[in-house]
């Protein structure tokens, strides 16, 4: 038989590849994911001709509930955490004879009519001349925005100034003509709204509650579009949905750039929506207990007396215990002995211990088949060109 040089190559090179592989392991590294700790929000949706919907929304997993619907339109959704409960505006009839009615929604959907806001700010329009739309909440105060002015409510229900405007003051010029959808407290105590500017570019703007100004221009990595609701959670995470992008409602995790901007969901486009948020966890109540087994107790029996061996000649003593009933055993104070153990039948052989475990059936043996003779011819042939390409390998290292 013989073998080219070409041939003597093409097998080394194979013999080489394999102790290559065999030498070789692979190395698979686990990555763990990050997992954003859960928030649940008030989400609330109207699309037009149908009523508006309430519904808790659970990020990041996007879980949602459906709530009982609110009576009405919802606006300027604000979340207290302090009282556990949202605040919220309800506009009915149109200018001007507009009125805007407080509502608080619980987390399981209830809601309760608390009347119409108290204008106490003095020099200022009444903010029912116009639609609020943006509202956020943070410690005491509910600020909401209505045109181009930003008014300060407060909430707090000691207070003699309950659902009343304490502070009013103009927004930035230049702001005025942006949509302003949403408001979110930020961790420095400012405003921050989703908005396109005339660029037709969406970028996240800070407001001072102070003085209205911009205090922070951020770009972000989402279309243009009307944003109805702004979210920050616990963590800092932000997230914002948009009314109507290309004919779908999009909920988004607002990132950094646009690698952290993740698209969560998306619906039938929507006339208007409003969340607020993160809900107040209830606590669980304790796990009761299981009841205590408790003993049945049997009747009165007289209490046991230790009597000591007299004489056959000394009477016994007479008890003055009543006898007891005929119901109960008697005491006695000699012990019982032990019953002692059946001895094993050994007539037949046992297998095996009651408690031991079974031994595992035998595997059926494989029939063997025969091997072809052409089979062995292969194997022949394969076994003497590994020789032959061992000893070219031999020589070359030489």
């Amino acid at each position: 038989m013989r073998v080219g040089r070409r041939s003597l190559r093409a097998i080394s090179a194979l013999l080489t590849a394999l102790a290559l592989l065999g030498l070789s392991t692979p190395v698979v590294v686990a990555r763990e994911r990050a997992v954003a700790p859960g928030c649940s929000l008030l989400h609330v949706t109207s699309t037009p001709g149908t009523p508006p919907a309430l519904r808790r929304v659970t990020l990041p997993g996007m879980t949602i509930e459906a709530l009982p619907p609110p009576p009405g339109s919802v606006e300027a959704l604000g979340y207290s955490a302090a009282q556990g409960k949202a605040y919220g505006l309800s506009n009915t009839g149109t200018f001007p004879f507009r009125e805007s009615r407080v509502i608080t929604v619980e987390p399981q959907g209830s809601t309760h009519d608390l009347g119409p806001l108290r204008h106490r700010a003095a020099r200022m329009p009444p903010p029912w001349a116009v639609d609020i739309r943006a509202g956020a909440i943070d410690g005491d105060e509910w600020y909401l925005v209505a045109g181009h002015r930003l008014y300060t409510v407060d909430i707090d229900p000691d207070s003699a100034t309950y659902l009343a405007i304490t502070h009013v003051t103009w927004l930035a010029p230049w702001l005025v003509p942006l949509s302003v959808g949403d408001l979110a407290v930020t961790s420095d105590g400012t405003l921050l709204t989703v908005t396109t500017n005339y660029q037709h570019e969406t970028v996240l703007l800070e407001i001072a509650v102070d003085d209205g100004t911009v205090v922070g221009t951020e770009p972000a990595a989402l279309p243009p579009a009307r944003y109805g609701a702004v979210v920050i959670t616990d963590d800092g995470s932000r997230y914002a949905v948009a009314d109507n992008v290309a004919g779908h409602s999009r909920f988004y995790q607002v990132g950094a750039d646009a690698a952290g901007t993740v698209e969560l969901a998306r619906g039938r486009p929507l006339h208007h929506n409003d969340a607020a948020g993160c809900l107040r966890s209830e606590p669980q109540p304790p796990p009761t207990p299981p009841p205590s087994p408790t003993r049945s107790r049997s009747p009165s029996r007289p209490p046991e007396t230790t009597t000591t061996p007299s004489s056959p000649t000394e009477p016994p003593p007479v008890a003055t215990t009543p006898s007891p009933p005929t119901n109960t055993s008697k005491w006695s104070s000699t012990p019982r002995q032990p019953h002692s153990p059946r001895p094993p039948d050994t007539s037949a052989p046992q297998s095996r211990a009651p408690n031991a475990p079974a031994l595992p059936t035998p595997p059926r043996p494989r029939p063997v088949r025969p091997v072809a003779t052409e089979t062995k011819r292969q194997w022949v042939l394969a076994t003497l060109l590994l020789i032959i390409g061992a000893g070219v390998v031999l020589r070359r290292l030489r």
